[in-house]
């Protein structure tokens, strides 16, 4: 059952001066941009996971039967690519997460904005200035968290992809 928006606070929109207007429109406009990131990320990771995964199996089955690399560099390339994906895979996710709290942090942001300048708002129910102060500071700090995760993640990603490449790289040509 989905309940309807009410007008809250007290000064109409029509009354809102140039800065309040603009600050508002700001805030819109940040968390339109948030979002289509979001969405573009997620479509993004989906097709490059697809990808990395039809050519890691091409990798493996044009390699299973022929004296290319020994039976010890595949087993130690396939652990490592599959280290490179869960670490990506959990990227992915904190990235995810990292950008559904910047546009929490926009929108409480927004609506302490609102509420500071008693602009009229429309929601399910009113808000309180300091609460969602502290929501957007709560927000931000978790944003931060998120962001160092993702930082870290997509390192560990890399380190495992790159050693892979140097074994083979290696491999073929020191052994063949």
């Amino acid at each position: 059952m989905k309940t309807e928006k009410q007008n809250f606070g007290k000064k109409k929109r029509e009354n809102w001066n140039e800065f309040e207007k603009s600050s508002i429109e700001k805030y819109k406009e940040r968390f339109a941009r948030w979002q289509t990131k979001k969405i573009d990320l997620l479509s993004f990771c989906i097709n490059l996971n697809f990808t990395v995964s039809i050519a890691i199996m091409g990798f493996v089955l044009s390699t299973q039967d022929k004296p290319l690399f020994t039976d010890c560099v595949i087993k130690t390339s396939l652990f490592l690519l599959a280290l490179t994906a869960t670490f990506g895979f959990f990227a992915l996710i904190s990235r995810l997460i990292d950008f559904r709290l910047t546009m929490k942090t926009i929108e409480s942001r927004r609506r302490f904005f609102e509420l500071k300048h008693d602009l009229e708002y429309e929601d399910i129910q009113p808000s309180d200035k300091t609460t969602e102060e502290e929501k957007a500071e709560k927000y931000s700090s978790l944003n931060k968290c998120w962001g160092k995760v993702t930082l870290v993640l997509f390192t560990m990603q890399i380190v495992p992809l790159l050693v892979t490449i140097w074994i083979l790289v290696l491999h073929k040509i020191y052994c063949l």
